[in-house]
């Protein structure tokens, strides 16, 4: 059986791109965006946060006077491509108009307007094969403008809320007098925040509702972070280049969470991109089925936990 891929109408979404295989599917906005709004095993749960009420909207003066005055943001959920660092307005740009899409070769690129006031061009390439449980993701940005950009590339995706989040910290190293291993926190989030604990083999979240927003971010040089939930396991894997500079201390996995999701950040490293060029980052979103969550704060029962993954 061959992948399959038709245009749909995806409430409340609007039009949408679905991929297949005997698997998976994931479903792609082309409305706006694009978003990959979502992605599961055939006939099971999403693994992704849809935002359907549009509870999550940045609109404030510095968006109107950046964007126009009637400049909305949307998340909408799912996963999204972004620019690091992430700062307001610059990663925040209005995708609000139609997509342009095609196929490719064992896939379909899906390629957004150029924003107008910094003239870049994002766009997502999505490959999936047929019989396997995951997808690549290769997020391309064009510099359309005639100046250099100094920037990173951010992959993002919103998981639903009561899950847990694992993510493995650096192991030992022969170099013993350098650090291996650093947090970066944001102001609005707390060291002694509860759901987070903070261990020598891994860091996890187990979501919660709260008052406090908690992100932070680390130097995730093993490559992965894994979201579990309803006994399926979101995994996103990538590239941690020791020999660039990352954004936020050099943080190349972040997180963001608040009462409604769970957010994985996965970034690039910084590139100066001169006009013209492109940049690209490559990310592998993956899904298992899992039993039970480990306890959140066992590393040994995580550590046996992820043991049982594909590695």
């Amino acid at each position: 059986m061959s992948i399959e891929m038709q245009e749909i109408e995806y409430e409340p979404f609007g039009r949408c791109i679905k991929i297949s295989n005997r698997v998976l599917e994931a479903i792609i906005s082309i409305d706006f965006g694009p978003r990959i709004l979502k992605f599961n095993f055939l006939n099971e749960e999403n693994t992704l946060y849809e935002d359907k009420q549009d509870r999550h909207i940045y609109q404030n003066e510095i968006l109107h006077e950046y964007f126009g005055k009637d400049a909305k943001f949307h998340c909408y959920g799912g996963h999204r491509l972004s620019v690091a660092p992430d700062v307001m307005p610059q990663s925040y740009y209005p995708d609000n108009e139609p997509v342009v899409y095609g196929p490719i070769n064992g896939g379909v690129t899906f390629t957004s307007p150029r924003q107008q006031d910094s003239e870049l061009e994002f766009s997502m390439d999505i490959m999936m094969s047929d019989g396997t449980s995951d997808i690549m993701v290769v997020h391309k940005l064009k510099n359309c403008s005639s100046s250099e950009k100094n920037i990173a590339l951010a992959g993002i995706t919103m998981t639903p809320k009561d899950g847990l989040l694992i993510v493995p910290q650096n192991r030992g190293h022969d170099e013993k007098h350098y650090p291996n291993r650093h947090l970066s926190l944001w102001p609005f989030s707390s060291f002694r925040d509860p759901r987070l604990f903070v261990g020598d083999r891994y860091l996890t979240v187990k979501h919660a509702a709260a008052e406090q927003y908690l992100k932070f971010g680390i130097n995730d040089v093993q490559g992965w972070a894994v979201y579990v939930r309803n006994h399926t396991a979101l995994m996103a894997r990538f590239i941690h280049n020791t020999a660039f500079a990352y954004p936020d201390f050099g943080a190349s996995f972040e997180s963001y969470v608040c009462n409604d999701y769970t957010e994985m950040r996965v970034l690039s490293p910084l590139y100066t991109a001169a006009p013209g060029k492109i940049i690209r980052h490559v990310e592998n979103l993956s899904l298992f089925h899992v039993e039970n969550l480990p306890n959140a704060e066992d590393e040994d029962a995580i550590e046996n936990f992820c043991e049982q993954l594909a590695p």
